[in-house]
This record gives structure tokens, sequence and C-alpha cells, in this order.
């Protein structure tokens, strides 16, 4: 006798919001454009809206969810599909590097990534596979509007910031598609959007850079020269650590301002994200 099928409500702590337009679906399968060599990874697919779809027109997908009622759905369902692997997991918590190189990926045979992702981690799983880059070609993401703001705004916008530089530093960013509340349940409060990150490749990574950057280098640059975004450009990089870990201090900084073609009484949401990449090409070689 079978037992209870599992409960299948949205847990708020997992910020669940199930996409159930069918037609919206369909035109995110359309733009992410798959194709039969394409390695996969899905994070939180949810009722498998999206995983469906992808089955037999892909060479590998891995489905990683976090809510265990439904990774017991997903794998009842789906789980004898060829090239479907769903794994259990919080992808905030998980070994992405490990979870990437068991599908097979790598810096000569990058992944690509597909997710409605929850809007309380949305920008925090974005920045981690921004991280794998060198495992990761692309990705395809539904996430809350403001975010997708944030991600694609232009210079001298209230939205434009380090999430801003560091993701279109390391790609090329398109809004593809709004989605209205009522294409989710439960129902949201604001509209979401579907967003393409097109991530570099690690040469014309380096190349923008100057070299190959310390590991989270930009993203320590950019903390402090958005610390305080009344301040000026100068005022907040006399604070990037020197030698020793002491502030380089403001002549220092003004001449790494100018040395990177910058005004020093710029504020920060001013300078564009070229400006922020020759800013990081002078320290590095310093």
């Amino acid at each position: 006798m079978h037992g209870s099928p599992p409960r299948l409500q949205a847990h708020r702590r997992w910020g669940q919001n199930f996409l159930v337009n069918q037609g919206a679906a369909d035109t995110i399968i359309a733009a992410f454009r798959p194709r039969p060599d394409d390695l996969v990874l899905e994070i939180g697919p949810g009722k498998g809206v999206l995983t469906r779809r992808l089955l037999g027109r892909v060479r590998a997908l891995l489905a990683v969810e976090i809510d265990p009622d439904l990774v017991t759905l997903l794998r009842a369902e789906l789980g004898g599909a060829p090239g479907l692997e769903i794994v259990a997991a919080d992808v905030l918590a998980a070994d992405l590097r490990a979870l990437l190189l068991g599908l097979g990926a790598g810096p000569e045979r990058r992944a690509r990534v597909i997710a409605n992702l929850p809007y309380n981690i949305a920008t925090a799983v974005i920045l981690r596979l921004i991280g794998e880059r060198a495992h990761l070609r692309d990705l395809l993401v539904l996430v809350q509007r403001e975010v997708a703001e944030r991600i694609a705004s232009a210079p001298r916008r209230k939205t434009y910031g380090g999430l801003t530089v560091l993701c279109q530093a390391q790609a090329r960013v398109e809004v593809l598609l709004r989605l209205r509340p009522g294409s989710f349940r439960p129902i949201p409060k604001v509209d979401s959007e579907l967003v393409r990150l097109a991530l570099h490749a690690p040469e014309e990574e380096a190349a923008r850079t100057g070299g190959r950057a310390a590991p989270g280098a930009l993203e320590a640059l950019l903390r402090t020269a958005f610390g305080r975004r009344r301040k000026t450009l100068l005022n907040n990089l006399a604070s990037l650590p020197g030698p020793g870990g002491v502030p380089i201090g403001p002549d220092a900084a003004r001449r790494l301002i100018r040395a990177a073609g910058l005004d020093p009484g710029a504020r920060p949401e001013e300078v564009p994200v070229a400006g922020f990449l020759a800013l990081l090409r002078i320290r590095n070689a310093l």
C-alpha cells in the first residue's frame, strides 16, 4: 500500500514561490536555448516545471533542491529519467565546486545554470555562482525585480552599486522577461524578472583585470568604494588596506584614482564598471 504523498505547500523559510505560468515556463526554456551537449545545474527545481522541459534536451541535468518533500516528489516522478540527478542540498551550504565537477564541468567544458531563485537568497546565490565562473558558462535566473534592476543598472542611479559592478565586470548582463506576481504560487508581492549572465571566460577576465587578481580582490575594492555612498571616491579609497593592513591614505588613493583615469571627487555610483576594473588593474600592479 502506498504512503501518503508529500505535502507540497510552500515553506516561508525557504522563500518558495513556485512558477505555475506554463507559457512563461516555455518562454524561459526558449530563452535558455538548451543544447544536446549541455551540462546543466538547476537550482531550486521546485515541482519540476522547468526540469520536465529540459529532460531529453541536454546531456546532463543536476537538480539541487533544499525541500525534502519536493526531492521525494521529483525522485518519484522523474527519478528514472536519463541524464537527470536530483540532489537534496542547500546550494549556499553545499560544495558547489564538487557538484559541478560531478556533473562533468570544468574549465574546458563549462556548465550552465537555470534557476528560479528565492528572493531572500538570490543575491547570495548569484555571487556564489559567479565565484565558480571557471566552471560555469552562463546563468539564467528568475529574481525579484529589485535585484534584477541592481544587477543591470547603469551608473548614476540609486540601484547602481557593488552588486552591479561585480556582475557586469564578470558577465554580459541581459534582462529578458518580466513576470507578474500571478505567475507564481504563493503569489508574491513583487514582480520578477528573468536575467541572463553570460560569464566571461577566465582568459577574457584576465585581460580585463590586467592579470589574475587575488580571489576576492574586486569584492574588497567595491566594499571599500561603496562603503559610504555619500562620500567621494577619494574619501572612501583612502581606507583601502596597504602593506601590513594599514590604510593607504588620501595621497596614495589620489594617485591610484588618477592613474585609473578617474576623478577623485566622483562619488562611487558615478564610476562606470570599466573605471573599477581600471582601479583593480592599477592596484594589482602596485
